[in-house]
């Protein structure tokens, strides 16, 4: 009897709001304004699982590269490399049509660009120099 006149004071407090809102016949919400989350069991537990993965990937990065992780190796190597065409020169016509000189490999195009079509007006080889030798930049 004695706990129970102890407690009484705090059972009142969480009882009477309680008895509040079931008093009212037009509020069904609960105490805490919010209703369902609809969030099923299953979205929980597969971002559960993506989030597991994704710490025991970094986990496994981390040991792999003891800690250090060499930004500047990282970098070089996803460094743009030069294509393999070349555009020579490039020339406006009008508005809607440019000429251009492109080389891949060891040929040369001279090329009609216009708004809505491409025309290869040359195809050579490249000429060599005077030395022999193929031209370079």
């Amino acid at each position: 009897m004695k706990l129970v006149s102890r407690f009484w004071p705090i059972m009142l407090l969480w009882a009477s709001p309680t008895l509040a809102n079931r008093a009212m016949p037009g509020r069904s919400v609960p105490l805490g304004g919010g209703g369902d989350l609809d969030v099923s069991l299953g979205r929980i537990v597969v971002s559960l699982v993506i989030c597991i993965v994704i710490a025991v990937l970094a986990a496994l990065l981390i040991k792999q590269r003891s800690g250090k992780i060499d930004l500047k190796a990282w970098l070089a190597r996803i460094e743009p490399r030069a294509g393999a065409i070349r555009v020579v020169e490039t020339r406006r016509l009008s508005v809607h049509a440019d000429i251009s000189v492109v080389q891949h490999g060891e040929r040369e195009y001279l090329l009609l660009l216009q708004q809505n079509n491409a025309q290869v007006l040359r195809d050579r080889p490249i000429p060599p120099t005077a030395d022999g030798s193929l031209p370079c930049d």
